[in-house]
């Protein structure tokens, strides 16, 4: 169920395995969270057409957003969350020593009764 979207602009240095670092994260969100790691659907977005703060070339940005279904408390989001971020600056380090780069993970809740799911069994097989 968890919906994961990585945002990154176009000046990151290093190239990224995305499959390696999904793969983390998703075990991460199973270890941590005891999430379905095969309910777990992540991408990964390019942004080319970007301004942060007064549009330095080298300032940049990553923003992990994860969503997923409501009844988590915010101590386990706090801690998914600690995790995931420790694992992006390691895993983005010459971007963070080249760069003005920020890095950044969003937690947000899906309401159950707004989400909708087929195949329909595999919608609560989530805590």
């Amino acid at each position: 169920m968890p919906q994961l979207k990585l945002e990154y602009t176009d000046n990151i240095i290093q190239d990224t395995d995305f499959d390696s670092l999904f793969l983390k994260i998703h075990q991460i969100l199973f270890n941590t969270g005891g999430i379905n790691i095969e309910n777990c659907k992540s991408r990964a977005v390019k942004i080319q057409n970007y301004f942060i703060g007064q549009g330095d070339a080298n300032n940049a940005f990553i923003h992990l957003q994860i969503q997923f279904l409501e009844g988590r408390s915010d101590s386990l989001k706090q801690a998914i969350g600690h995790q995931i971020l420790n694992l992006l600056k390691e895993y983005y380090k010459a971007s963070l020593e080249n760069l003005n780069l920020q890095i950044t993970v969003e937690i947000t809740d899906i309401q159950k009764k707004t989400y909708f799911k087929i195949p329909e069994g595999s919608l609560f097989s989530d805590k």
